[in-house]
């Protein structure tokens, strides 16, 4: 493919051109290694959108970042709808003026899908990287989504077969986590470097990558540490910095915490899981690189109450972490809301610390896990390069036929 490619630059034909919105960490991660893959086979590739540090890593050129469109929850979505229809704005616009042959929106759906319909109103083709998770609710989107996307790259092995009868492609390629989550070093290293006594047991605590989310979880998680701490005197505490937060904003929600001697960590949340005795982490993909390096874990959450409310009635799966989902079973406790408080954090704690057994059995169903998500041959970069061949062509052909 990428000789093709050489050949129609050669030949006065501009390079391929994709715009990409993510929004989130997680979303930046994908977005970073589907480019790779696709500069394997388009050196000349133009890449350009909403994305974050991982992408601009790999040539990405954008304007906004991740974090301006990561809001969670009802009643956030409203407190910043301004900035929202800015960044949605710019993009449109975008995509009038340079034209790209393929718009990839990854993950973000309620955002992604209202840009996808203008797209392909302007005759752009759509690809839809991560299915909503509409096997939990909202399942009267399936239907929508067919008509708005022109293909979904899809995380999980389930999802295809709840596509079936909308009409729309659905490939499953694998979750990219298992190829990418692993430890730098080993786990003897980690914690020689966090200064770990040999009879010293680690906690992590992992508040998520938005900093709203951040600001509901880490206190609860911070109350918890104290409470451990206070109980007993074999375990340290690290604090894991997702590479959309600034550190220092954590540091300052910290400051009270001295006595917990709390390390705080940026991009070096896989060390710090891998060489974790047991971990307080934020629901979301974070429980399933979690479950990918075997390390035993609580999850948390908290939103808005009323967000809470109206998504308590709608909701259709009895888990909320992916662990738990992907699994099919309880693997790892779940708290929300209230019972996210320190007390309850705290027990769970100490019978994952007291009990091997406890851990042996999540170790063995993360194992699982990792087994189902494993990728096909045939993964997201194939997938994309021909939906983008395509594209190419067909304007291609279009141009030398005078449309």
């Amino acid at each position: 493919m990428s000789s093709m490619s050489d050949a129609q630059q050669a030949g006065g034909v501009p390079p391929p051109k994709i715009c990409m919105v993510v929004g989130e960490a997680s979303g930046d991660f994908l977005g970073a290694e589907l480019l790779v893959e696709l500069r394997e086979r388009y050196a000349d590739l133009e890449a350009f959108g909403v994305g974050g540090p991982k992408m601009d890593a790999v040539g990405f050129d954008r304007r906004y970042e991740a974090n301006d469109l990561s809001v969670i929850g009802l009643v956030e979505v409203f407190r910043n709808l301004p900035r929202l229809y800015r960044v949605f704005r710019h993009l449109v616009q975008s995509l009038k003026s340079r034209k790209p042959d393929l718009l990839i929106t990854i993950d973000l759906p309620d955002f992604n899908f209202m840009l996808a319909r203008r797209a392909r109103k302007m005759g752009i083709t759509v690809v839809h990287y991560v299915s909503p998770q509409v096997w939990a609710w909202r399942s009267g989107r399936v239907k929508k989504i067919a008509g708005w996307v022109d293909h979904l790259l899809a995380l999980f092995p389930f999802e295809p077969e709840i596509y079936a009868e909308s009409g729309l492609p659905v490939t499953f390629v694998g979750h990219p986590m298992v190829q990418r989550v692993h430890p730098s070093r080993s786990v003897a290293e980690i914690r020689q470097d966090l200064g770990l006594e040999a009879d010293q047991k680690l906690v992590t605590l992992l508040p998520g990558s938005r900093l709203g989310e951040i600001s509901r979880l880490l206190p609860v998680m911070l109350e918890s540490a104290r409470k451990l701490m206070q109980r007993r005197d074999d375990l340290r505490f690290a604090l894991g910095c997702a590479d959309t937060v600034d550190p220092d904003t954590l540091r300052v929600w910290i400051a009270g915490y001295d006595d917990l001697r709390l390390q705080v960590r940026s991009g070096q949340t896989f060390d710090l899981m891998a060489a974790s005795n047991a971990a307080i982490i934020a629901s979301g993909t974070a429980t399933l690189e979690a479950a990918l390096l075997e390390t035993p874990m609580v999850v948390i959450y908290r939103v808005n109450r009323v967000t809470y409310e109206i998504g308590r009635r709608v909701i259709q799966v009895p888990h909320i972490a992916l662990a738990n989902i992907v699994a099919g079973r309880e693997l790892v406790p779940e708290r929300v809301q209230q019972q996210a408080s320190p007390a309850i954090i705290t027990e769970d704690i100490e019978k994952i610390l007291d009990d091997p057994e406890i851990s042996q059995r999540m170790c063995a169903g993360f194992r699982e896990i990792r087994e189902r998500l494993s990728p096909p041959p045939e993964r997201a970069g194939h997938v994309v390069a021909g939906l983008l061949e395509r594209a190419r062509n067909g304007r291609l052909a279009t141009s030398s036929n005078g449309g």
